[in-house]
Formats: structure tokens, C-alpha cells, sequence
């Protein structure tokens, strides 16, 4: 199998790591390993940005297995850097388009996980994989069957915007009514709401799939210039610009989502 020499350099170092430790736990060879995420859609920003992955196996992986992987991310948790986060699972589970959250091995936050639902199986995730997935060894993803459906992908698209950002706002908008005049507030959870319902927004409208960085500059082609202040400011903080921000602006950030999901789900 080719080896796929186009990734970030830092992201390069950890996918060496990575089959090294595989190596030394004598595991079963992957099938193939692909970089999805900021990584694959030009947007990983060293020190800040995870790198996320999905990993194909040549079968599924037993109990001793899973206490290798167990090992293998709890020594790349040790060696310090971006969490490498991702899941595991065979090409014939990427031949379908998934329904639901599925349990399978999985890294989240740098640990290594089993027994647990894992959220990244989702349409948008295989999505991303067939049409922007990078190659760290492997066939391409244009040899693995992958599901890509976009009747799936935008049925999960709207419910995410329902069912996960709506309640998002509410929860912010009750911890900002706790906060004394003058306060501010963490300039990351803005970049996460505004540029995360953007970038829905955008795939929504477009098909496609994009980065946070992404999402914000296509909200600034399309949303009125009313919102534009506040996306710029949350671009800014995403590029780590700024650290606070004060409550207000937090505020317009959450009006404007309230709007862009009232415009993507609309009809």
C-alpha cells in the first residue's frame, strides 16, 4: 500500500507515532487509516485542533484488541500534543448509511473508549470521508464503498441544529443572564456556536462539507451584514485572536444563531 505524503507535518509525526506503537502491540494491519476533520478540510491549526480519524479493519476487533488500542492512545495521550481522536470499524460498516449513533471503539478527548456510543458515526462524518477524507495509508476512500447519501446527511444536518444547537443557546443564553454587568466571557465558546451553526448552515445550502473557518466565510457571502461584526468575531477568536469577549458580544453571537437556523431549516 502507498504511503500518502501530503499531511501537515505535525500531523504527519503523530500517524508515525501512532503505527509505530501499533507495531510494537503486534495488532492486526489496518486496512487503512484517513484523516477527516479540520485536518482533511484545510483547517487544523497546530495547537489547538485535534486530529480526527477513521480507521478500517480488516475484521472486528476482539477484546485483546481493543486492550492494545487501549494502550496504543493512552501512550499517545502521554506523549503530549492534539488528542487523535476517531473510531474504529470495517469498510462493510462504511457501505451503509448510518441510522443511528453506533458503539464501536472509539478515542475521544485522547482516551480510548468501548462499550460506549460514539457520535461521530453519523452521515456528515462518511461524507467527509468520501469526499475529503486524506489518506494516511490505505487504498483511497474512493476504493472503500463509502455511503454517501445526502438525503441522510441533511435529515441529520437539520435535527443536529434542533435537537443539539437550540438547546445549546438556551443553556447559554441562561448562563449569561447569571453574569454581572461589565463581565466577559470565553471568546472559544463563541467560535464554537457561531462558526458550528454556520458551517451547518453552509452544508445545508450547499451539499457540501466545511471547516468552521469555512462555514464563517460563507456566512459572511450570504447572511446579511447585519451578523457580519459578530461572525468576523467569532473567525477571530477560532484563529485565536482573542481570548474574552465581552457578554454582549456573546449575545449577538447567539442571536445570530438563533437566525441562521430559523433561515437553514426553514420550509
Amino acid at each position: 500500500m502507498s504511503r500518502v505524503v501530503s499531511l501537515p507535518s505535525r500531523v504527519d509525526s503523530v500517524v508515525a507515532d501512532y503505527r509505530r506503537r501499533l507495531d510494537a502491540e503486534g495488532m492486526p494491519v489496518l486496512r487503512g487509516l484517513y484523516l477527516v476533520g479540520s485536518v482533511a478540510l484545510d483547517d487544523f491549526r497546530p495547537g489547538a485542533s485535534d486530529m480526527d480519524f477513521v480507521a478500517v479493519l480488516d475484521r472486528e476487533p476482539a477484546a485483546r484488541d481493543c486492550a492494545a488500542l487501549e494502550r496504543v492512545h493512552a501512550g499517545l495521550a502521554q506523549a503530549g500534543g492534539a488528542c487523535f481522536d476517531g473510531f474504529y470499524l470495517t469498510a462493510e460498516a462504511l457501505g451503509r448509511v448510518p441510522a443511528q449513533y453506533a458503539v464501536l471503539p472509539f478515542s475521544l478527548d485522547g482516551r480510548f473508549r468501548t462499550g460506549e456510543v460514539c457520535r461521530e458515526v453519523n452521515p456528515v462524518v462518511w461524507r467527509c470521508l468520501a469526499r475529503h477524507g486524506l489518506t494516511a495509508f490505505g487504498p483511497p476512500p474512493s476504493e472503500l464503498g463509502i455511503a454517501d447519501d445526502g438525503d441522510a446527511v441533511r435529515t441529520y444536518q437539520i435535527e443536529n441544529l434542533r435537537g443539539y444547537w437550540l438547546p445549546w443557546i438556551t443553556q447559554a443564553e441562561a448562563g449569561l443572564a447569571a453574569k454581572a454587568p461589565g463581565e466577559d466571557a470565553n471568546a472559544e465558546a463563541l467560535a464554537w456556536g457561531v462558526l458550528g451553526v454556520a458551517r451547518i448552515a453552509c452544508a445545508l445550502e450547499t451539499g457540501g462539507v466545511v471547516s468552521k473557518e469555512g462555514g464563517g466565510r460563507h456566512a459572511l457571502a450570504v447572511h446579511p451584514a447585519r451578523w457580519h461584526p459578530i461572525i468576523r468575531d467569532a473567525l477571530a477568536a477560532h484563529a485565536g485572536a482573542m481570548g474574552r469577549v465581552p457578554v454582549e458580544t456573546v449575545r449577538e453571537g447567539l442571536a445570530y444563531m438563533r437566525f441562521a437556523i430559523a433561515e437553514a431549516t426553514a420550509g
